[in-house]
């Protein structure tokens, strides 16, 4: 990778007590510059982590809330989307990888010897998961220039007496 990651969204896991531990993180627009091709151009949310220890696993449930900047998808512009969701993970220590698993998609395996637990990705993974299938202003609150512009470009006839772009392919049939 190159780059060595910061210490911002780990927990120390080697020497931590069995029981229950909270955590708070701050996620902002640094956050995202780390991951490449990152649909989301700012951020400022609050993860707030309940970990709970054992022997042999750690359980995570974080709560994530803030506002995302993302692009809107009909006119470019940025669009502030609230965020509130709940993710959890389950951290199980294998000390070997031909150990049996569940295939449980919220369970990862971690060597006992690993001193540190890193979140970035899990909060990465399942902020992008919450966000909407299609993230649009409001209706009349998108840009109105690039609004203009989309509806000039739907009234043009692109190719053809019908405007269908396959007109031009039934020639190729004479």
């Amino acid at each position: 990778m190159g780059k060595e990651p910061d210490n911002l969204y780990t927990i120390p896991v080697k020497g931590l007590s069995i029981g229950k531990h909270e955590y708070s993180f701050l996620i902002d627009n640094k956050f995202f510059e780390d991951f490449e091709n990152s649909q989301i151009l700012g951020a400022s949310l609050n993860v707030d982590v309940e970990l709970e220890r054992s022997e042999t696993w750690i359980k995570i449930v974080s709560a994530i809330h803030g506002t995302l900047s993302v692009e809107c998808d009909r006119c470019l512009d940025e669009l502030a989307i609230p965020l509130k969701t709940e993710a959890s993970l389950l951290v199980r220590f294998v000390k070997n990888e031909d150990e049996p698993e569940e295939d449980d998609l919220e369970t990862i395996t971690l060597d006992p010897s690993e001193a540190i637990l890193d979140l970035r990705q899990f909060f990465y993974d399942y902020i992008c998961l919450s966000l909407p299938m299609q993230m649009v202003h409001e209706e009349g609150k998108c840009n109105p220039e690039m609004i203009a512009r989309l509806e000039n470009a739907r009234g043009e006839k692109p190719v053809g007496e019908s405007g269908s772009p396959f007109d031009k392919l039934k020639d190729l049939l004479n």
